[in-house]
Formats: C-alpha cells, structure tokens, sequence
C-alpha cells in the first residue's frame, strides 16, 4: 500500500477519537441511544475542526450492522465501506462543484429508492452554502419531509449563506476552533505513534500556527517531519512556516514600553531578512496584545492560553491598561493597510511610529486621565483615527499653540504641501477634539545652512525660483 498523509492515516473512526467537540459527540450519542434520530443535520464551524469526519462517524454509527451504536464495529461490511468512502448508501456530494439545480434534481430521483444493504441512506453535501438559489428551492422540499430511511448532513464554513428556510429544518450543530492544548495533545500521540521526535515547544508553536484547524496541524507536522532531520524544535517551525518566537513580540513591548521606535524598526528588519512575513508579524502583534489586555484584566490562564513564564513576562512590561487598549484599537485599524500594501514592511514601520506615541496624560475635572489633545502627541493620536499617512507627518512637525492659533513647523517643503493640502481636515480634527475652533498655521522652518550654486538650481528646477 502507498503512503498515506497523516491527516488521512488518522483519521478519527470513532466518536471517542475525536478530539474536542464534546458537546457535540453528547448530543449525537444521545440521539442514537434513544432511537430519536433526526432528519437533517447542519454541521457549522471553520475548516478543519471534524464537520466532515463527524458526519462519516455518525452515518456509520446509524448503519453497522451490530447498531444503531455509538461504537461502530469496523468490521461489518457497511463500516468497511463507509471507512473507504466506497459506501452506495452514504453519499458524499460537494457542494462547491456540484452546486446547480440538475444535481440536486438527480440527488431527490436518487431518494425515492431504498438503501441497498444499509439501513439508512446518507446524504452528506459538504460546503452547502455554495449551492445557487435555484438548488437551494430545489432541496428544501425534500428536506422537509425526506423517506423515513434518509438522512441529511450539510456541512457548511458560512451558515450565514445558507438560507433561513433550510436552516429551520435542520438540527444546527456548531462545531468550535479547537484550543492549542487540545491541537498539541493530538499531534503529540500523532507524532509518537509516527516515530517524529518532536520537542513541546516546537508542538506548541506548530499548534499556535494551526489556528484552531486539527488538520492545518496534521499537514505542518507531516511537512516538518519530511523537512527536518533528527528532533524537530522550535527553531525548524520558525523556518519552515515564518513564524516568530514569543520572544521577538515581547521585545517589541518592551520598546514600545521604552519609547524605542529605532530599536522596533531594527527588530522588524532583522526578522523579515530572516524570511518572517510582514503579515504573520502583524497578526502576532495583534495576538499579543490581546493576551497582555486579557492578562492585565485578569481572565485565567487557559483562556488566554499562555505558560505561567509567558503571564509573568507580559505583566512586567511597563505598560498600562489604557495605553494596551489604546494600542490594540491602533493595530486593528491598520489591518487592511498591512493586507493591501505593496510593501507591508513600510505599512508595519508606520504602525510602529503609532503605536509609541503615547500622548502625555493630564487629570480632568472629574479625576480621570485624558490626552492633551493640543499636544503633537493628542494630535497624532486623533489624526490616527481618521488618516494614518498624514498623522506620521504630524509626529515630525514642531507644534506650538498660540491662544486660537495651533502652529505646525514643519521641516520641508513636502511636509508643508501634504499639509496644507489636508488643513480642513486638520482643523475639524481639533475642533471635534479640544472642543472649540483653532486656525491652522503652518510655517517652514529655516534650514541654517546656505543654498549653493547646486540648491539654487533644482528650487529654479522645481519652484521656478530665479536665481540671484
């Protein structure tokens, strides 16, 4: 016999070998020990969670030949066949690829005939939300009121595309993303039934990649174990799927905390020259400052599912609560400009420049804590909001305010035009702000230096200045 990849090789056979979904296995043992048997089933949830894998388990559950059982034999012929997905009366429809109305035309000629030599007959129509409308219409009829001997299972990423009228026939069932213990666990026993030598750091990262998908990890495990020689670590995780250690997101805080804007910007680069991609270094950033919120909060350890080292670390970053949200609002604000950027290493730097300018604290009246929003910081701050681009020009730029005039020193002659360009904008921004209206000047400061012969030319070149 061939090879077969890991995901396929392990494939659970039984309800007790699922990991995770437990509420789920409840309720359907339930129903196979009482004799309540539904007909129609919706399995919802992200890829790779078991939606497909339970509804094989379930149809075989419903046809062994010792059942209804909520422990298929595995040696009775329907089991056989159901485990090689070779079974006339457990029917396995795609439905990204069969997804118009003359398939699901063919599929109620197909109802009208008793199972062959099982006693039920088994629809299972994966990814159900990409049936068009007309199959849809087409179904729902059938799936009302089905042959005593059928039973459908959809099994869908986006129940949220699946019309109301189908889903009010079914028994909804929603499957969760599984946590990295419960992901760790299983490719643990994976790896030692497989003879991978493999450390619990380099699990954890594997797991941590996989994102709550059971088979993502399957497939990454598979690949390491081809790619790596010897005892997989962290280190070969790392390489092989771009990711970043712990370590590299806490230094960040730590700058941050520090106001090391140079220091992040060098961490950045370094790591992308060692093949991190912008993207994951982004979405780690995102997930690490949750965790330091949801630490700082207070929730337990296993639902922020960090180590007790990683927990202690995070809490001795000098940062605050406010300033943790104030950053985490700042990043997802920057989600679609990371995604969208040519360059997302300069979208990431710009971020940076964000994310440590916290605006000094003044009390209020009432004894609260809030941002001078006249400073450059508070109007950094607000600008973010509104236009990231032209807030990172205003953090270069000297503000001074004048009773009700805020003037902005700028350095050159590009940062003077995008300016002005952007004045209404800038003057509702501090109005909405500061709560009262400031005019906006916007000066060139002087450069001590003298023009030569050379700076005259490109300003005659550009400006049209004469030169004198």
């Amino acid at each position: 016999m061939g090879h077969r990849v890991i995901s396929l090789k392990y494939r659970p056979q039984d309800f007790d070998e699922l990991t995770g979904q437990e509420h789920i296995i409840f309720s359907l043992k339930g129903a196979i020990n009482s004799g309540a048997i539904g007909h129609a089933f919706l399995f919802a949830g992200p890829r790779g969670v078991g939606k497909t894998t339970m509804a094989r388990i379930f149809a075989k559950s419903l046809n062994c030949l010792k059942g209804p059982t909520i422990h298929p034999c595995q040696e009775c012929q329907s089991c056989k066949e159901i485990t090689a997905t070779r079974s006339v009366d457990v029917i396995e429809i795609d439905g990204a690829s069969n997804r118009g109305i003359d398939e699901i035309r063919n599929l109620r000629e197909g109802i009208k005939y008793s199972p062959l030599h099982s006693r039920y007959k088994v629809y299972i129509i994966d990814e159900v939300h990409m049936l068009t409308p007309e199959a849809f219409n087409a179904l729902l009829k059938t799936l009302e009121e089905p042959p005593a001997n059928v039973v459908f299972i959809l099994a869908t990423t986006n129940p949220a595309k699946v019309p109301a009228t189908i889903l009010s026939r079914c028994q909804r069932f929603i499957f969760k993303r599984l946590s990295i213990s419960e992901i760790t666990k299983r490719l643990k026993e994976i790896a030692e039934k497989e003879g991978i030598k493999i450390t619990e750091r380099a699990l954890y990262y594997l797991a941590l990649r996989a994102d709550g998908s059971i088979r993502d990890g399957e497939s990454i495990l598979e690949q390491l174990s081809s790619f790596v020689e010897g005892e997989i670590t962290e280190e070969d995780v790392f390489k092989m799927i771009g990711l970043l250690a712990n370590d590299f997101y806490l230094d960040l805080l730590k700058k941050i905390a520090q106001n090391d804007l140079r220091g992040m910007i060098e961490e950045l680069n370094r790591a992308v020259e060692n093949g991190a991609d912008p993207l994951e270094i982004y979405r780690g950033l995102v997930g690490f400052l949750r965790k330091t919120m949801l630490i700082h909060i207070g929730l337990k350890k296993d639902f922020i599912e960090c180590s007790d080292e990683e927990i202690e670390l995070l809490r001795s970053i000098g940062i605050d609560l406010s300033s943790i949200i104030n950053m985490l609002e700042t990043s997802l604000k920057f989600e679609d400009t990371v995604k969208r950027s040519i360059n997302p290493r300069i979208a990431l730097e710009l971020l940076f420049t964000q994310l440590i300018s916290n605006p000094p604290t003044e009390i209020n009246s009432q004894g609260s804590k809030e941002a001078n929003p006249l400073s450059r910081e508070g109007l950094v701050a607000n600008i973010s909001q509104r236009s990231p681009r032209l807030a990172a020009i205003v953090h270069q730029v000297e503000v001074v305010q004048e009773k009700d005039t805020i003037i902005l020193n700028v350095k050159n002659e590009f940062q003077k035009k995008e300016l002005l360009k952007n004045q209404s904008l800038l003057e509702e921004i501090i109005h909405k702000s500061a709560g009262r209206k400031y005019t906006i000047n916007i000066q060139l400061l002087e450069s001590p230096a003298k023009d030569n012969g050379i700076v005259k030319t490109i300003k005659r070149m550009f400006d049209g200045e004469e030169v004198r």
